[in-house]
């Protein structure tokens, strides 16, 4: 809290004439950037067992604003935290109307100028008259203007006694106007009931927005080096399968229902877990070495078919196999979908952003277009037979460009490996290796088994014995210190709101990114710009600090801070010019686009 300055003086004298009874009984105003607030008691003598209402009085800047209780496609509602006597208890925050407020087709309903909260609170019963009564209330606030959002809590503090309870006539203007704004009249009812005329029509072209979004960004997925091999190579069955149309549209439905329901219960375990208190984001099972343990052992274990050393009918481009068939294309969608996790790329980041804090339903809508969008390239081969007409003649070149496509597969797996390091330590990425060299032995000998005729049952018992070996060895393992600082050509400092706070008060310019080791997108944005000379020195010579947030591992404050940006995951790009608000940057950065900003900085 700021002590008290001309420029809070201004503010206190506006209050005044707001309100003029209302400061009479309420605790110090706080002063921050973007408003002004105080908290007000409707009685300085609260009775023992009795219910009095609070008031949190808020005037916020021009062009800024906060949410309402329903928040809408973006932003969250303030939440309130009280520290006072053990038993009190606290009743909903009740807001005003709020305004509906529409940018780049996502809907919000907000609050702007002057707002007053009111909620009730309840006093234990045994609390003795004349007892002193202090009390703090933490607000957690997100305010925002048209470009950026500013997570910006605020403790308040009161002082009372208890007694009678009587109201305080000092206040009862200021709880009268909040009263009426939040008891509308019946022409404000009638007009609230006429908006889904207009506001039905405007949620839809949001949804749409967002939907297409997430469709076009799960397209993009099928161009990433760890699904790109997959898809290949199952078109390539299909293809060589020669089956009929019924064949055809049957894989292609089964590759798309695998695809399609891991997401949605990707996207439904992430609806459950922020349900129930948690800041996960996309991506959250990366977070867990355990996880990427079983994925390292996943994309090993398709690398080593993809060299011939054993067949799975659903990616066989051998002749003479059969075809897998609606459950074989089940299964390989449904892996396909679970190693794409790591990547995101353009549209898709901002439609998850979007998809976490609508409602549940319309959530996993967006993440069935996200499936959808994934699967259509293979429900394009199936359906439409000029499409399959279009892959060449089954022959040797099948084979070696499925030699080929497992130098991907293999640089994903160790990829998976140095990020176990990363997370967990030395000993467990050994661990997970180990685990990872013993599956392949047992692949080598079924492969074995199957060019002889046989079905090679205990190779595959003993591949499936190193799941639970890597997942005890990576559990067991000692956490590595992922949050130190990391040495780079920029300079960068560990993010902390509070730093980029200060720095904005120096006046400098500022670079925020948010990255994580399992991130593809991120890896090739720090390899191709982050990394490079020429951004070094231009962001040297324009003196622009540079913040980075690491979500390797699960992290509360970077996880509040994404959510408060309206994203899902990372990675993501902020460009704070001195004296002004951020700019969202795209998610493919280039060096241009860096040594440009940093030359106008």
């Amino acid at each position: 809290m700021k002590p008290f300055s001309i420029k809070a003086a201004r503010h206190l004298l506006a209050l005044l004439l707001l309100a003029p009874p209302a400061l009479a009984a309420a605790g110090p105003a706080a002063d921050h950037e973007h408003y002004f607030a105080e908290l007000a008691a409707e009685t300085r003598d609260p009775a023992p067992g009795g219910t009095f209402t609070v008031a949190f009085h808020i005037a916020l800047k021009p062009g800024w604003h906060i949410y309402g209780p329903n928040p809408g496609d973006t932003g969250y509602a303030p939440a309130v935290t009280w520290a006072a006597p053990k038993g009190m208890t606290e009743g909903e925050v009740r807001h005003p109307p709020t305004k509906r407020l529409v940018l780049s087709g996502l809907v919000s309903n907000v609050h702007e100028g002057d707002v007053t909260l009111l909620q009730d609170l309840r006093l234990p019963q045994g609390m003795a008259p004349g007892t002193a009564l202090p009390l703090t209330a933490h607000l957690d606030l997100l305010v925002c203007s048209e470009g950026s959002c500013v997570p910006d809590p605020v403790d308040l503090d009161i002082a009372l006694t208890t007694g009678s309870g009587a109201p305080d006539p000092a206040v009862a203007v200021l709880f009268a106007k909040a009263r009426a704004a939040i008891t509308p009249n019946a022409a404000a009812t009638q007009a609230a009931q006429a908006a889904p005329a207009t506001a039905a029509g405007s949620d839809m072209l949001s949804y749409a927005l967002v939907f297409g979004a997430a469709l076009l960004g799960g397209l993009i997925l099928n161009l990433m080096p760890c699904v790109f091999p997959i898809l290949s190579l199952k078109a390539m069955a299909l293809a060589r399968s020669g089956g009929s149309a019924a064949h055809a549209r049957s894989e292609a439905l089964g590759y798309s229902t695998g695809v399609i329901g891991t997401i949605l219960a990707l996207g439904g375990v992430l609806l459950v877990l922020r349900g129930a208190g948690s800041a996960a984001g996309w991506a959250f099972q990366l977070q867990n070495p355990a996880v990427v343990g079983g994925l390292l052992l996943l994309v090993s274990a398709i690398a080593l078919n993809m060299t011939g050393m054993f067949e799975l009918p659903s990616l066989s481009v051998s002749g003479g196999r059969p075809s897998s068939g609606f459950s074989g294309s089940l299964a390989t969608g449904a892996l396909a979908a679970f190693i794409a996790t790591p990547c995101t790329g353009p549209f898709m980041a901002g439609a998850l952003g979007a998809a976490l804090i609508m409602p549940p339903l319309a959530a996993m809508g967006v993440f069935a277009g996200l499936g959808l969008g994934m699967a259509l390239p293979f429900l394009l081969l199936g359906f439409w037979a000029p499409a399959r007409r279009m892959i060449p003649r089954p022959g040797q070149w099948m084979v070696t460009l499925r030699h080929v496509l497992s130098v991907p597969m293999f640089a994903t797996a160790l990829g998976l490996a140095w990020l176990i390091g990363r997370q967990a330590g030395i000993g467990a990425m050994t661990t997970a290796l180990a685990a990872a060299l013993v599956m392949g032995l047992a692949l080598w000998w079924y492969g074995v088994q199957q060019r002889g005729g046989k079905r090679g049952f205990p190779a595959l018992v003993l591949a499936s014995a190193s799941i639970p070996v890597i997942a005890l060895g990576v559990v067991a393992a000692p956490v590595a210190a992922t949050g130190a600082a990391v040495v780079d050509t920029l300079g960068s400092q560990p993010f902390a709101e509070s730093r980029l706070d200060a720095l904005r008060r120096e006046g400098k310019p500022v670079f925020v990114y948010f990255t994580a080791d399992w991130c593809l997108t991120c890896k090739v944005n720090e390899a191709t710009t982050l990394d490079t000379p020429a951004v070094a020195k231009a962001f040297a010579a324009g003196k622009v600090s540079v913040l980075r947030g690491d979500w390797t591992r699960q992290d509360p404050a970077i996880s509040h801070f994404l959510k408060a940006r309206g994203r899902a995951g990372v990675p993501l790009y902020l460009w704070y010019p001195a004296g002004s608000e951020a700019s969202e940057l795209p998610q493919v950065l280039t060096p241009d686009l860096l040594v440009g900003l940093a030359g106008k900085a």
